[in-house]
């Protein structure tokens, strides 16, 4: 049952982010709606089964963009070990920090992007919108990230899935 709420909510993701939010231009400028999931997918199952989940999404992830590939493959896997490590710090349940996670993941993401662009130029320099590139992605981060994340824990809550990716124990009562 976890597993397919996780491959659903991935799969309805990638639909989302790559066939519908690009139509409306009140969508304009927003981040890459996996960053949350990654993260969520860090949280909620154990290191053997979230580091393939998140390379295989990865992988499909620069097979529909238009990025270089690898960017995604290699940005989620560092965004993986970074979560994994400051999760050794960090308690799960506190949300708020969690939140700040999800936004400074958008931040480095758009950043590492804009990066990318000015040095592959002969130049190497920054594009004229690029304070308007990272900017927009990191307010919408603000404001929908840990609604996003947030949302993710709830349904997984409902689901009954663990935040260590177990199921819960049944108790002796039924």
């Amino acid at each position: 049952m976890r597993y397919g709420f996780y491959i659903g909510t991935c799969l309805f993701l990638i639909l989302i982010q790559t066939t519908i939010l690009p139509y409306f231009n009140a969508f304009s400028g927003i981040y890459d709606l996996l960053i949350p999931f990654v993260i969520f997918i860090c949280i909620c199952l154990p290191i053997r089964e979230s580091l393939p989940f998140v390379l295989i999404l990865g992988l499909i992830m620069d097979n529909l963009s238009g990025s270089p590939f690898g960017f995604y493959l290699s940005f989620y896997f560092w965004l993986f070990v970074g979560v994994r490590w400051v999760l050794k710090f960090l308690r799960v349940s506190n949300k708020f920090l969690l939140s700040l996670v999800v936004v400074i993941a958008v931040l480095i993401e758009n950043i590492i992007v804009i990066g990318t662009f000015a040095l592959s130029g002969p130049d190497w320099q920054l594009p004229a919108d690029a304070f308007k590139n990272i900017a927009l992605p990191f307010f919408w981060a603000l404001i929908t990230g840990p609604i996003f994340l947030l949302g993710l824990l709830a349904l997984s809550r409902r689901f009954n899935i663990q935040l260590n990716g177990a199921s819960p124990q049944p108790n002796a009562y039924g």
